[in-house]
């Protein structure tokens, strides 16, 4: 008799494996209206690498403290001066202050108790995030390429480097115009939202910068480029002025142009801005000078006009006069002045990287992508990480979330004349009437300085007398009248750029008519011997 026995089988318990989850099956919880797709984890990448590096970059000080100082008197009297109101020598001269807002702004960042010259620094580098994600948004919507985008995000902050280092209300200017472009190359006034946000943009950009006039050239080329497109393919005038795009457009632009007169200034603003540029003392400001191949700045506009032009060579697509025109007459700006490369990078790098695109999917033979970049709720958490470790690298972020206070030295930069501050403040008695000074300096000396100290000129030279400008421009290089012009003027007290003005401080020092007050490796302080009362 034989048995056998059977191993016995536990059927209920499962594989190791089976207790496992399909992932595949996991539900995404995330609300909709906050996913975001891989594309914009892509582009925070790069943006909040250049986050990091301008919000942490020492304030150029030329433009920043005089801007400071007119919002600073802004916010004590409560009103928009109808006249010079800071600078003795022009006093009673009619001014547009078309920058107060901004003015104001930058006033109330530095007051901010605890944060100062970091809030500053990080608004100074989010108006350039904002620039360059708008132009990157339009390019990777019209190419359907994020890779292509954050191209043109390079290509413009290479082109207008120059212009961005410089702390100034045309920063404001310059992001709400890639906006602006960002709206008109993706097609956004066929959506009634534009409708309201564009004029608004136009009422708050008014009193940011007069730049705002760009803004409205800008719509008014794509008006005009559109017709010559429509023109150009019907074969018929009648037609291309029926447009309906086109006529919405220029309905919107005079939209735009109406919004705008919400200022202090009202319909003055127009004069002010076309004067501005046409003041005889721009012209003796190297920054209004025209692009030359000498100049960094100029030297990277070629080229991005040589990269533009290979593209459009290799491109299978048309260039429209929708695209043209704007190229042409910001590009020909650039060449009149350097300054104007604001407005000519953003349409360059956005008409080259959407025709590189083109020519890119042409070369290997694909389609335009079509299909949305697929939103999950993981990449917001990773956009969200990314932007905190980006704010949390910058000055503001160490001071706010760490605690540490970032070294004085490490957020002015080089030029600020910190050590010739200190002496003025030591000083018992600033000798009396106006001062000589570089305009470069006067708004920081002013802002911190003692009280009685009266700066003969500063950068807001457009509200400044001409024949004052022109006797200012001369002693900087130390001309043999320099004598006559100081009596002229009542200057007893001279602070002088050991580099810009050395000239003058040698014959300042030869003359027996001034003492030297003070000296050290950046500046140097006379006093009339006999004062001029």
């Amino acid at each position: 008799m034989s048995a056998t026995l059977e191993v016995p089988t536990n059927t209920d318990t499962p594989e190791p494996e089976d207790n496992l989850p399909d992932a595949s099956v996991l539900e995404d919880k995330t609300p909709e209206w906050c996913r975001v797709s891989g594309a914009v984890a892509a582009f925070l990448l790069p943006l909040g690498l250049v986050l990091m590096i301008f919000a942490n970059r020492p304030l150029w000080h030329s433009d920043l403290w005089d801007h400071i100082n007119y919002g600073e008197h802004i916010l004590q009297h409560q009103v928009v001066a109808k006249t010079e109101p800071l600078l003795p020598l022009a006093q009673g001269v009619p001014t547009v202050n078309s920058a107060w807002l901004s003015q104001v702004g930058m006033a109330l960042m530095y007051r901010t108790d605890g944060l100062g010259l970091p809030a500053l620094q990080f608004a100074y580098g989010m108006l350039i995030v904002i620039s360059l994600g708008a132009i990157g948004y339009a390019v990777t919507k019209r190419s359907g390429s994020a890779a292509f985008g954050i191209l043109s995000s390079a290509i413009f902050l290479a082109v207008n480097w120059q212009q961005f280092l410089i702390v100034r209300p045309q920063s404001v200017g310059v992001a709400f115009f890639s906006i602006v472009l960002a709206v008109l190359a993706t097609g956004g006034i066929r959506r009634r939202l534009s409708w309201v946000a564009l004029p608004l943009i136009f009422a708050v950009w008014a009193n940011c910068h007069g730049s705002f006039a760009m803004g409205l050239l800008l719509m008014g080329l794509v008006v005009v480029g559109r017709v010559v497109d429509v023109a150009m393919q019907t074969r018929s005038l009648s037609r291309a002025f029926r447009n309906r795009p086109a006529m919405r457009l220029l309905l919107l632009t005079q939209l735009c142009a109406v919004a705008a007169l919400l200022n202090p200034n009202g319909l003055a603003i127009y004069h002010e801005v076309l004067r501005v540029g046409s003041h005889p003392n721009i012209a003796t400001m190297y920054e209004w000078d025209p692009l030359t191949l000498r100049m960094q700045q100029g030297q990277m506009a070629a080229c991005a006009a040589v990269l533009l032009l290979f593209v459009l060579r290799c491109s299978p697509r048309r260039l429209r006069a929708i695209e043209m025109l704007p190229l042409l007459v910001t590009g020909g700006m650039a060449l009149w002045s350097g300054r104007m490369l604001n407005w000519f990078a953003p349409v360059c790098a956005v008409v080259t990287c959407v025709h590189a695109a083109a020519a890119w999917r042409a070369f290997r033979n694909t389609e335009r992508r079509t299909i949305p970049y697929p939103r999950t709720g993981l990449w917001t958490v990773v956009s969200l990480g990314l932007c905190w470790v980006f704010f949390g690298f910058s000055s503001l972020g160490m001071q706010t979330i760490h605690g540490k206070t970032p070294d004085l030295r490490r957020t002015l930069s080089r030029g600020t004349p910190v050590q010739p501050l200190e002496y003025l403040n030591s000083m018992e008695e600033i000798p009396p009437g106006i001062a000589f000074m570089p305009a470069e300096w006067t708004g920081y000396l002013t802002r911190f300085g003692p009280p009685d100290l009266k700066p003969m000129v500063s950068l807001h030279v457009h509200v400044i007398p001409e024949e004052v400008w022109s006797d200012y421009v001369r002693l900087i290089e130390g001309p043999t009248d320099w004598a006559g012009l100081l009596e002229r003027y009542g200057i007893n007290f001279i602070i002088a750029d050991k580099i810009r003005n050395a000239r003058l401080i040698k014959s300042l020092r030869e003359s027996g008519e001034y003492r030297t007050q003070y000296e050290d490796v950046q500046a140097a302080m006379f006093v009339r011997i006999k004062p001029i009362r």
